[in-house]
């Protein structure tokens, strides 16, 4: 949003001679990322209509743009950690990433040369190892999670946890190779699988399976708790469609529990898997059978790509060069 579009947005709010507290919800929804610039234009604009505003409104609007200022210091500060912190894992990365020389994965597995060929080209050719914990200079007025509220935003991610590679999130149950998933699609094995719901559907309940695993993933959303944080989902489903790219160019997905011992209350999202590390690329996958049928991309770095201050990874490409078996004439799609 620009100064103009701020004027614009109260021009709009007071056509009917009054602001109320849902017209300073829009205002500030409306304004994005708030700048300096657009932070000082609210401010005027409200003294402009300070005789159209009502108490209640007045008093929000206070309070919102009170805490502007220690939201963009404290993303300045976690951006500072961000840059300090830079230089380490780009080297830990490009370690691993070296032709001609056995590396391992963060997860473990020996990282094949069509991986390392793949991301050192993109990268070559100006595709970004982000920091998923990176934010946005500028806080947000944020109402996708019910109440608006104003947020400090990720840059590469709305959601900059971060997670540790423990339990349910280590690297190794996190990542995902070929031979992980035929192995799991032809070994028999014991697991914990959901099996319906407490009485007051806040806990997920669980059943004992033998059996193979289904190579399925896809959306998996659960609010109630799981105290089995290596459970699985209905079939057998091992993974949700959470997935990302790290800079070493493993491929992570979300575990079906979306839970970690460690955090049992916290739904787990894409930039979980982060941990600590650089990423490539992050979105959604699909798997059918232990094919790739779908790979998205996030919408944050459809954006970023779209203003021409970010370029990514091909996903595909490096998923091919693991070996996955994918749908034919399978492309990333825009999320």
């Amino acid at each position: 949003m620009s100064v103009r579009d701020v004027k614009e947005s109260f021009a709009r709010v007071t056509t009917d001679r009054k602001i109320d507290v849902k017209d300073v919800d829009t205002v500030l929804q409306s304004a994005g990322a708030i700048s300096v610039d657009e932070e000082k234009a609210i401010r005027a604009e409200a003294d402009k209509f300070a005789g159209m505003m009502e108490p209640g409104a007045a008093a929000k609007l206070r309070e919102k743009l009170g805490e502007v200022g220690s939201l963009r210091r404290q993303a300045a500060q976690i951006n500072k950690s961000v840059e300090t912190v830079a230089p380490r894992l780009t080297a830990e990365a490009n370690e691993k990433l070296k032709l001609g020389v056995a590396t391992k994965s963060f997860g473990g597995t020996q990282i094949p040369e069509a991986v390392k060929k793949a991301v050192t080209e993109a990268m070559a050719k100006g595709a970004l190892a982000y920091d998923v914990r990176e934010m946005k200079g500028d806080p947000v007025y944020d109402s996708s999670h019910g109440e608006p509220a104003m947020i400090i935003d990720g840059k590469f991610n709305p959601y900059g946890q971060d997670q540790q590679a423990v339990d349910s999130m280590a690297f190794n149950h996190t990542e995902l190779t070929p031979a992980k998933i035929e192995a799991d699609m032809t070994t028999p094995s014991t697991w914990q699988e959901l099996n319906g719901y407490s009485a007051d559907r806040k806990t997920a309940q669980f059943k004992t399976v033998t059996g193979v695993g289904n190579g399925k993933i896809t959306e998996l959303y659960d609010e109630a708790t799981w105290p089995e944080t290596f459970g699985r989902g209905a079939g057998g489903q091992k993974y949700a469609s959470n997935f990302a790219i790290l800079a070493d160019g493993s491929v992570h997905a979300v575990p079906a529990s979306r839970r970690t011992a460690a955090e049992p209350w916290r739904i787990l999202t894409t930039a979980s898997l982060g941990r600590g590390k650089q990423m490539l690329f992050n979105g959604h996958i699909h798997m059918e059978k232990g094919v790739v049928t779908y790979v998205g991309q996030s919408g944050r770095l459809g954006k970023l790509e779209e203003k021409g201050e970010g370029k990514f990874v091909d996903p595909v490409e490096i998923i091919k060069a693991w070996g996955f078996k994918t749908a034919p004439g399978l492309k990333v799609t825009q999320e």
